[in-house]
Formats: C-alpha cells, structure tokens, sequence
C-alpha cells in the first residue's frame, strides 16, 4: 500500500519531464486536395508530453512505400498526463509544436498512434506510436 500512496508523487515527476507539447488530431472526413481524396483531421487541442526513442531490435529494418518511396517504420512511444485527452484512440495523429528544453530536433515531427495501453496505477499514459 506505501507504492499506492506514493502514487501523486511518482505522477507529478512524470509529469515533470513532459516538456515538449503535442498537438492532437483525430481522424475526419475526408477532404479533396488536387482531385485526390486525403485523410481529415480535426484539432484535438494539445497537451505536454515526451517521446520514447524507437523500440524493437528491428526497427530500422522495417520499411513501407509511401508515394513510390520507402520509408523506415519507426516505433515509439508517446508519454502523457494520465488525465489528458480521454478520448485519444488508435488513428489519431500528434503533431510536436514546441520543444520546451527537449531537443530542438524533435519539432514539427509527426506521430500515428497505433496502440493505447491501459494499466492501473498509471503516472502516466503511454501511447504505441509510429513516426510519420
């Protein structure tokens, strides 16, 4: 019961390190851009968070083609609040709009959430992500 209690405490450090802030969007109709249809997002608002660099042994060997070119598929993960975001499912994007001390090179990066883990006793929520 003494990890139970120290619960707030191990939150609030998580929370802590959450310096960059990620924009959300979830999936919309469709628009048309140039003839062709594309995917829709509507804005989700944005709340802080951190990136987990890529996991998996065979992350830099995973490819897919993307408009005629391969791209590597880049698995992560994403840290937020726990209380942020309720309603974040799989197919939501994030967009890294601000990097507060983090590094620099992590702004405008985008993310496709492919899993939302839940566990109880969470300091934090931890999102299966691919890089886009």
């Amino acid at each position: 019961m003494r990890a139970v209690g120290r619960l707030g405490a191990m939150r609030s450090r998580a929370e802590s390190l959450m310096t960059l802030t990620l924009a959300w969007y979830s999936p919309s109709a469709p628009t048309t851009v140039d003839g062709m249809k594309v995917p829709g997002f509507a804005s989700e608002g944005a709340t802080p968070g951190k990136v987990q660099s890529a996991i998996g042994p065979d992350t830099q060997t995973r490819w897919v083609k993307v408009g005629g070119t391969e791209r590597p598929v880049l698995a992560g993960a994403l840290h937020i609040p726990v209380g942020e975001v309720p309603a974040l499912r799989p197919d939501w994007e994030c967009v890294v709009t601000d990097t507060g001390d983090a590094d620099p090179a992590l702004l405008g990066r985008r993310f496709r959430v492919v899993g939302v883990p839940a566990k109880s006793y969470a300091t934090a929520r931890r999102l299966d992500v691919v890089e886009l």
